[in-house]
């Protein structure tokens, strides 16, 4: 089957499979037509993840937030609007979702339709600052293949995962471990804060027997993938 997936910005993807739209993080960027069944997707309530402004598209669509925006922000009732929390399932329309923790705030999230499996990574990432201690460190790094190994009974054919320039040396240690355990067909960047090089550096380096690494170069960049 081939897939459509769009880089928007910072977060945000748009996966178009043969008969639904899955959209996760979007604040802004080229928003394709929504010709099919839409499901937005929010990981949490930081606001390079989340706009309450995105709630007012018309038409055929669903909204999933994980439930720390709800609390943060005090929206009101919608019936399009639906939440979740971490390490829960939901069925919403044609699409099985399934949560798990974040190493900041909200949820990563698993969803599967027309036989494809996506995963979003949220801000489920290893994040380890220079000025970190030994213990901070480690009980990041706990916390962080605690989630990851969550994800290893669920067949990923995308995966997003962030690859923050800001930690240095640390930028690609998130995304190499969940590369090793998760072995997903492909794996998608974000969280990159417009700094697309570090995309491309990673690429040049990037070595897997059984994942695609797809670079991405600038925001509404297209790619249609086999899966």
């Amino acid at each position: 089957m081939k897939v459509k997936v769009k880089f928007l910005s910072h977060s945000g993807y748009f996966i178009e499979t043969d008969k639904h739209i899955i959209v996760f993080d979007y604040i802004k960027g080229d928003l394709p037509q929504l010709d099919k069944t839409s499901l937005f997707v929010y990981s949490h309530s930081h606001q390079d993840h989340f706009s309450r402004e995105i709630l007012g598209l018309k038409g055929d669509v669903r909204f999933l937030l994980s439930s720390d925006i709800k609390e943060d922000l005090k929206l009101p009732f919608q019936d399009n609007v639906y939440y979740i929390g971490p390490d829960a399932k939901r069925v919403v329309g044609d699409v099985h979702l399934t949560t798990f923790g974040s190493t900041d705030k909200g949820i990563s999230i698993f969803a599967s339709v027309d036989n494809v499996g996506i995963f979003h990574s949220g801000d489920l990432n290893l994040w380890i600052w220079d000025e970190d201690s030994e213990d901070e460190r480690l009980e990041m790094t706990r916390a962080f293949r605690e989630e990851v190994k969550k994800v290893q009974l669920k067949n990923v054919d995308i995966a997003m995962f962030p690859l923050d320039p800001r930690l240095g040396r640390y930028a690609s240690s998130g995304i190499d471990y969940f590369v090793d355990l998760i072995r997903p067909a492909y794996i998608f960047p974000m969280h990159m804060w417009e700094d697309f090089s570090i995309s491309q550096k990673y690429k040049e380096s990037f070595s897997s027997s059984f994942t695609k690494f797809v670079s991405v170069d600038h925001d509404n960049q297209e790619f249609i993938i086999e899966v």
